[in-house]
């Protein structure tokens, strides 16, 4: 199944961040940044299989060097703050061949970026193992150029006119204006045009490639897909975290999404699992056979043992692949997983086990946020008090408009937090104690939950094996992707049947030998 991964963010000067390490780490390259002449080189960074750089027609030529680039964008932006690049995190069909991948990051970078007036810097990683994991890192350029191919202003000022079509100047003085971006590339509007056409571009690549997959970028509350919400975090909380100071809500968060991330890995291999397993159905069907009557486990092991040797009589299976054939059948034995039907109906559990857990954490971590935020609007509350009982004990009219307007910032603070807690504890008093106190049972709680899906991970991995299995020793099971011929339909029919004789004629003698040691053990217990 295609993953939606998309993910965008901007590189700022603001942040320590530097355009060139960042174009070095994604290509690769060894690159000079002239800013702070020092050499940029990731050398330990595999898997880089494809570099390019997209110029629009009114860029120079010479920045299709990635050092010239780069550094070039360096020198403009030079203000403390400057944002440098926009960079993308781009998941990419595996069910695609790496040429169609390039065709298919190349066409969305043209259409959606140069044809727009931005340089895009791409470059393909597809880390070890090979396939399981290929994405694009696309680096695009934040500001405009006019027709000469100069850098542009980013934005100009626009003043602000009365009625006659005067300035008009603010408290201090001056004339009072807005900022105009020359362009409108940071419209937060963009990223949602920017996934809808990845999704558009992708899905027409799978279809032509005769993939029957889709890829679907809304999120994943427009979809109807529940997931646990993280807690929101004030100013004060987030400038913490960021200084690498360990707070309660951050701690929280980070659980959240260790949950969100295991009960996706979960849904997408049981989706894929779903997928599979909807071809095999049509693979048998289409040799006039019934999924609940292929014995999936007798045919896996008849398979395997006739691939434990060699025609010579060598042995050719690892012991670690013996070890994980037998751990395989044992858990299908044991979970009566015995027929293709019968795995059909153990994913369609797993899948159903994990929508009342996942239910569960999201009410726990919906009261946990309720409560952090009472416990944080209580604080404030308390510190703010005696300013507030000064104000109350006010009488002169005069004395309380001006301490009123002396104090509005803590007087304001101290009824936005009032205002929270009359209404989430409309009916009893705030107790920060007993607050805490339930705070940390729901924490203890949702990590028993979470605790809960690593079970249904496991299994879903042994799931995963199964697959494996299946497609390396039934391959006569597996589909063949385009239709059969009348003479490949009877081969892959041939082939099935004769698994299955050799299957009952093992599984009888299996009987047969099973039987003669039972009566053995009575003969030998009745001569006792």
């Amino acid at each position: 199944m295609p993953c939606p991964h998309y993910k965008i963010k901007i590189s700022t000067r603001r942040k320590g961040q530097s355009a060139v390490a960042q174009a070095a780490y994604q290509s690769g390259e060894r690159l000079f940044d002239e800013r702070t002449n020092r050499t940029k080189h990731y050398s330990d960074k595999r898997g880089i299989v494809y570099t390019e750089i997209l110029l629009p027609s009114n860029a120079p030529s010479e920045y299709a060097d990635r050092n010239t680039l780069w550094n070039a964008v360096e020198t403009i932006e030079n203000s403390w703050n400057s944002q440098l690049a926009r960079r993308f995190e781009i998941a990419l069909p595996i069910e695609l061949s790496m040429e169609q991948n390039v065709a298919l990051i190349r066409e969305h970078c043209l259409e959606q970026f140069v044809s727009k007036g931005m340089i895009a810097d791409i470059a393909i990683h597809d880390p070890e193992p090979p396939g399981h994991n290929p994405h694009a890192h696309v680096m695009l350029t934040m500001r405009p150029m006019d027709d000469k191919g100069r850098w542009m202003e980013k934005a100009h000022r626009e003043y602000l006119l009365d009625d006659n079509g005067d300035r008009i100047r603010d408290e201090k003085g001056k004339w009072k204006f807005r900022k105009v971006p020359t362009v409108d590339w940071n419209d937060w509007g963009n990223a949602e045009i920017w996934r809808h056409a990845w999704e558009v571009t992708q899905n027409r690549y799978l279809e032509a490639a005769g993939r029957s997959e889709r890829v679907n970028m809304m999120s994943y509350k427009r979809q109807g897909i529940d997931m646990i919400p993280t807690v929101h975090m004030g100013p004060a909380v987030t400038a913490m975290e960021l200084r690498g100071i360990m707070t309660n809500i951050g701690n929280l968060n980070r659980d959240i999404k260790a949950a969100n991330k295991l009960m996706e890995v979960l849904r997408r291999t049981i989706a894929r699992l779903m997928i599979w397993i909807d071809e095999i159905r049509q693979a048998i069907t289409e040799l006039d056979m019934k999924p609940k009557e292929v014995p999936l486990v007798e045919l896996l092991v008849q398979s395997f043992e006739e691939s434990i040797t060699d025609r010579r009589g060598r042995k050719v299976t690892t012991q670690g692949e013996y070890d994980k054939f037998k751990e395989v059948t044992s858990y299908m034995h044991d979970n009566d997983v015995l027929t293709v039907e019968d795995l059909d109906t153990r994913l369609t559990e797993l899948n159903e086990n994990g929508l009342p857990i996942r239910d569960q954490m999201k009410q726990l971590s919906s009261r946990i946020e309720t409560i952090e935020k009472l416990i944080e609007h209580g604080d404030r509350r308390a510190s703010l008090d005696v300013v507030h009982d000064e104000y109350l004990i006010i009488h002169w009219k005069v004395r309380k408009e001006k301490f009123a307007k002396d104090h509005k910032d803590d007087l304001d603070a101290w009824k936005k937090s009032d205002r929270y807690i009359r209404k989430n504890l409309p009916d009893q008093d705030y107790n920060g104690d007993v607050l805490r106190s339930e705070l940390s049972s729901l924490k203890t709680e949702l990590d028993g939950l979470t605790e809960k899906i690593r079970p249904q991970e496991e299994e879903a991995k042994m799931l995963k094996e199964v697959r494996s299995f299946v497609r390396k020793y039934l391959p006569e099971l597996e589909p063949d992707g385009e239709a059969l011929t009348p003479e490949r339909r009877q081969e892959k029919i041939t082939a099935v049947q004769e698994r299955l004789a050799k299957a009952k004629e093992e599984a009888e003698k299996r009987a047969a030998a099973y039987e003669l040691s039972r009566q053995s053990a009575d003969r030998n217990e009745r001569g006792r």
